[in-house]
């Protein structure tokens, strides 16, 4: 009797569990003061319980951990902090009217809240390109997909977070990427480089490592990513040798018509703290990310905190780590051939010397402290100044 009881109230909390993944809830009054006035902010951004929740698991990005660093850096300035998601439709009724000072984020909440407080500083938080450049690039991409293969895709990452001339609508510029492509908005731009993921458990060891074995970590957004130019290009080289790490890599690949060739080896979503993606790790030399448009990619910055090399597109917001990176000139398959082909030929010696100074400078530049000093120097900068 008591075993069933158990049981019974195990399946009501998963039932509980199940229906509250997924429901946005904003949170007010973080820091609040009640014995003083205080400047008041709100960050649209993550969902706050959500980011709480899952903080401590799956490991593949490192935005829930800035977005606590985020706070952390509010919460020194005595700033009272409301959080809402960025996409959270419900988040827009709570929104209050000229009560801020301060807005910080991206999406639909983020300009609703700028409409109902236009006095307070709007600052955008961009954790990629803008609008302009990704769907010029990745329309390009599409156009170059159906050239190619007949076949016809659609926009996958463009307009889902960032829409056009939304840079043009805020105060200010919190940016991940490349500051000269919020130039011509005459606003104020700050850039704040990104921190990576780092297995505690890693040690650096090249005896394993095969020039022909090569990392892609994030299939989302495949053709966005280049992922389709990759996928074509090691059925056509079955020599080398694709780690493909991402949730739904198969199936991402046949949306877009492709059928895996053996020496693409589907991993499926990867832990970065895992024993898996040490494993994974000690075989590749390089992580391949032809990306038509990035912020600096998460996946490149952690390659580098592991002393994989990265080759990725210029213009991506990494063109000044040419010491710890190798570059993609171009984005049609020739050019994306040769330039692997290149880089299987590099002399061992050359790779090992050059991870290992990837990875110390990574250790030292992109790290979630850094990442929270760079935070708190922008953010101090803005609010004292408008003080």
């Amino acid at each position: 009797m008591k075993e069933e009881l158990k049981n019974k109230c195990k399946d009501l909390l998963k039932k509980v569990h199940l229906q509250k993944i997924g429901q946005e809830q904003m949170v007010a009054d973080l820091n609040r003061d009640c014995t003083a006035e205080q400047k008041r902010i709100l960050i649209c951004y993550l969902d706050y319980l959500r980011t709480i929740r899952e903080l401590n698991r799956n490991f593949g990005h490192t935005n829930r951990q800035e977005m606590m660093q985020i706070l952390k850096v509010c919460i020194e300035l005595n700033l009272r902090i409301d959080v809402c998601a960025c996409y959270d439709r419900n988040a827009i009724e709570e929104i209050r009217e000229n009560y801020y000072d301060y807005i910080l984020g991206f999406g639909d909440t983020f300009f609703y809240a700028k409409e109902k407080n236009p006095d307070a500083a709007a600052i955008l938080y961009t954790t990629e390109n803008p609008y302009r450049i990704s769907y010029e690039r990745e329309t390009e991409r599409l156009r170059y997909f159906t050239e190619r293969t007949g076949r016809t895709f659609h926009l996958e990452r463009t307009g889902v977070y960032y829409k056009k001339d939304d840079e043009k609508k805020a105060d200010r510029i919190i940016c991940l990427g490349e500051p000269s492509y919020f130039a011509d908005t005459g606003k104020p731009v700050d850039r704040v480089w990104p921190s990576a993921l780092k297995n505690p458990d890693f040690a650096l060891d090249f005896s394993r490592k095969k020039k022909t074995n090569f990392l892609v970590y994030g299939v989302d957004g495949f053709i966005h990513k280049g992922n389709d130019i990759l996928v074509e290009l090691f059925a056509k080289h079955p020599e080398w040798n694709l780690y493909l790490c991402g949730a739904r890599g198969a199936e991402k690949a046949e949306e877009a018509g492709y059928k895996l060739t053996e020496n693409v080896h589907v991993c499926g979503f990867v832990d970065t703290m895992s024993d898996q993606f040490n494993a994974i790790a000690e075989k590749c030399y390089y992580l391949l990310l032809p990306s038509c448009s990035e912020s600096p990619s998460t996946s490149a910055l952690t390659a580098l905190r592991h002393g994989i090399i990265p080759i990725v597109m210029k213009g991506n917001g990494m063109d000044e780590l040419g010491d710890y990176c190798r570059y993609f000139e171009d984005y049609h398959v020739e050019s994306i051939e040769q330039t692997i082909t290149e880089a299987v030929h590099v002399d061992e010696e050359v790779l090992q010397q050059q991870g290992r100074a990837a990875m110390e400078y990574a250790d030292e530049h992109y790290t979630l402290a850094d990442y929270t000093e760079q935070m708190r120097t922008v953010m101090s900068k803005i609010t004292v100044g408008s003080c």
